[in-house]
């Protein structure tokens, strides 16, 4: 940054026998701003990197996508070109997050796992039912067709006594941001890594990193427990796969691939998603 602000520096005195003042201050901001838009869009990707592993492909950020960064496969659907085949679901990765929440954190593994059979499972009936095909979910590895892979990089809990009190105490303190800064914060955070692919050649089919996608409404028995952030969070990224899972079935995805069908995706599909409709 310092050697950025110094090509600032060295092309406002450049141009001083030139231009006027105005003028001079017009190019510096502008080259100032650029500088830190750069910088901005350098720390926005350096959060897509994978943290847990999974993944080493760049990750790119679409809104249609739903999710912080994404990545998928556009060579054509893998999953519709056999009638048969086992999904295996690896269990919640939560190597990152144990040492900071060792209570908490072995509990979502379970959890997770009955999110994801409970929603897969209901994608895949459809999709078998729809295309005359036979998938189903497999707790042995060593006879998968597909991988889904799942690490939790990032948890805290959230505070419901403190959330309470920043949705209550907006009413009475009348301190422009205060409730604000201090509901994200007593809100909790919460960040997953996920990838699909292929079980026997590990061939990549897609990947992802989404944080925060669903907040705990302050009415909700959610918003009385600690784990209520993750519990709405982990139920959320279950429907989403099986709904990748569901979208990529012959009658759904037809002859596109599932990069098309995001990208095509409308605005309103996109807001919907946002607010759990």
């Amino acid at each position: 940054m310092p050697y950025a602000l110094g090509i600032v520096i060295a092309i406002d005195v450049s141009v001083g026998t030139r231009y006027s003042s105005g003028v001079k201050k017009i190019l510096s901001t502008t080259l100032v701003l650029a500088l830190l838009a750069l910088c901005l869009c350098s720390c926005v990707q350096q959060q897509l990197v994978s943290e847990s592993g999974l993944y080493d492909v760049k990750l790119v950020r679409n809104l249609k996508a739903g999710v912080d960064g994404g990545w998928t496969w556009g060579k054509g659907n893998a999953y519709a070109q056999q009638k048969t085949g086992s999904i295996y679901i690896a269990p919640l990765d939560i190597t990152l997050v144990r040492e900071k929440q060792p209570e908490l954190a072995p509990l979502m593994v379970p959890q997770m796992h009955d999110y994801v059979v409970q929603y897969v499972s209901q994608a895949l009936a459809e999709g078998n039912k729809a295309n005359n095909m036979n998938w189903k979910l497999t707790d042995k590895e060593s006879e998968a067709t597909v991988r889904v892979d799942m690490a939790l990089v990032r948890f805290r809990p959230q505070r419901p006594g403190l959330r309470l009190l920043s949705g209550v105490g907006g009413h009475f303190i009348k301190i422009p941001g205060i409730s604000d800064v201090v509901g994200k914060f007593a809100e909790g955070d919460i960040c997953m890594e996920m990838t699909i692919r292929d079980a026997r050649s590990g061939q990549l089919f897609l990947a992802c990193k989404d944080s925060n996608r669903k907040k705990v409404r302050l009415v909700s028995s959610e918003a009385f427990k600690r784990s209520g952030n993750a519990d709405v969070n982990l139920r959320t990224w279950a429907q989403r796969l099986a709904r990748v899972i569901r979208e990529c079935s012959p009658d759904r995805l037809g002859n596109e691939t599932l990069r098309q069908k995001i990208e095509e995706r409308s605005w309103w599909d996109v807001a919907k998603d946002r607010i759990g409709w």
